[in-house]
């Protein structure tokens, strides 16, 4: 994992430096996907998960492509559950304390992206650049997302919120916003910043780092 200040705004950024295809650090730890194991699991599995879909935490499809050639062991799959995993949410737990506890409220950002293949299926006529989460306002206070949602529009990017991504296990886990705790998932269309076909940054990729540069001292005035 990576940890690091962002001291232009007081903020600290915490960065899994392992893929989610590996083992994702947004599904519910028991959303467990029994066909990719080499043996039964005798655990409890939540009944809502995304195993189904082959995106369990540890994922067994991608765009409906098999990951792996053979199956799993249950030591391989709790290697990657208690090294990768369990670390991230002890760091990400431990910094969100240690916010609140200094200034009595914690506002958090889950940074994703999204494909545009899928914006564009979803959402034939106006694709939204962003889609905000906060699990139909159960993780973060309406003032909060609204001021991310708002500064955002100011831009020109548009905006959908709780649409198609309404939040996972982390912005479920940590958004308690009655408690001041808020926690919002941000999905970003990749198509802003990236070639989608060889990963690498594609020509506005300058001009968009800045726009994020702008709101994120834009939360900094909310959050002061």
């Amino acid at each position: 994992m990576f940890i690091a200040p962002v001291t232009t705004i007081g903020g600290t950024v915490l960065k899994a430096n392992f893929p989610r295809t590996y083992v994702d650090v947004n599904r519910a730890i028991s959303d467990i996907d029994t066909l990719l194991l080499d043996a039964p699991w005798t655990e409890p599995i939540c009944d809502n998960g995304r195993s189904a879909h082959g995106h369990g935490v540890v994922m067994r499809l991608i765009q409906g492509e098999n990951i792996y050639s053979s199956l799993l062991s249950h030591a391989d799959f709790n290697h990657r559950i208690e090294n990768y995993y369990t670390p991230y949410h002890a760091a990400l737990n431990s910094l969100y304390n240690k916010i609140f506890d200094q200034f009595g409220v914690a506002y958090h950002l889950s940074i994703h992206s999204m494909p545009s293949s899928v914006v564009n299926a979803n959402f034939p006529h106006a694709p939204p650049d962003f889609i905000l989460g906060d699990l139909d306002g159960r993780s973060c206070g309406l003032e909060f997302r609204s001021h991310i949602s708002e500064t955002l529009k100011n831009m020109g990017y548009r905006v959908a919120i709780n649409q198609l991504y309404k939040g996972a296990e982390i912005v479920h886990r940590y958004g308690q916003p009655a408690w001041g705790r808020h926690s919002l998932q941000i999905e970003i269309n990749r198509a802003l910043f990236q070639n989608e076909q060889t990963g690498e940054k594609n020509k506005n990729f300058d001009a968009f780092r800045r726009d994020i540069e702008r709101l994120v001292n834009a939360g900094n005035a909310f959050y002061n």
